[in-house]
């Protein structure tokens, strides 16, 4: 499994003679790196938990990732793709109604902000880290909301004059700051707070209710 940091590719791991991969270990092997990212944070998170977690030898999971980083960047990549996106909230027909569908599908996501909360340690120490969470877990997080904002900004919610793409960006903040500097978990008064107490009157002017 290759990844790719700021456009460059990675060299792909050499093939090796034997047996052909069993592909269904390294499904069990990354879910049992989120798991360990989500438990210890990554600088305490280890090859041999990793292992233990998924029921395999040491020498199973450094086969496949020869080390630590390479393991998290695949797990991060992993976890990515399974999570939400802009289609997955169906339009409500307004901004309030759109981000209640987006808090009932925070299960979807949870994956997300457990690696993103697992990793904030390091990302300052690793730039190939930092550049790969930025694009796979930030981003995307970010354009689901700056979705919903252009859907409610279509329907004539809006104030006028707001900066969208900075807009965006205080959801995605906030729960880094309670996941992160908080150390809490987001539970549904939490996000009910940051929609309907900040984001909505935010984005319309105090219109939304």
């Amino acid at each position: 499994m290759a990844s790719s940091v700021a456009g460059t590719p990675r060299r792909p791991r050499a093939a090796r003679a034997g047996r052909p991969r069993d592909l269904t270990r390294d499904a069990d092997i990354l879910e049992a790196a989120r798991a360990e990212l989500a438990a210890h944070g990554y600088e305490r998170m280890t090859m041999a938990g990793v292992a233990t977690r998924a029921g395999a030898g040491k020498a199973t999971v450094y086969r496949r990732w020869p080390s630590k980083a390479e393991l998290v960047i695949d797990t991060i990549a992993c976890t990515a793709r399974a999570a939400l996106r802009l289609e997955d909230v169906p339009d409500t027909g307004s901004l309030r109604g759109d981000l209640d569908a987006l808090r009932a599908l925070k299960h979807k996501d949870e994956g997300v902000w457990e690696a993103l909360a697992g990793i904030a340690a390091e990302l300052q120490h690793s730039p190939e880290l930092a550049a790969v969470a930025k694009e796979r877990l930030v981003r995307p997080r970010v354009a689901v909301v700056r979705g919903l904002l252009a859907r409610a900004q279509e329907r004539g919610e809006l104030a006028a004059g707001l900066d969208l793409d900075l807009l965006a960006l205080v959801p995605t903040a906030m729960l880094a700051y309670q996941l992160v500097m908080d150390r809490q978990g987001l539970d549904d008064a939490f996000l009910r707070s940051l929609t309907d107490g900040l984001l909505v009157p935010l984005a319309t002017g105090g219109r939304g209710r």
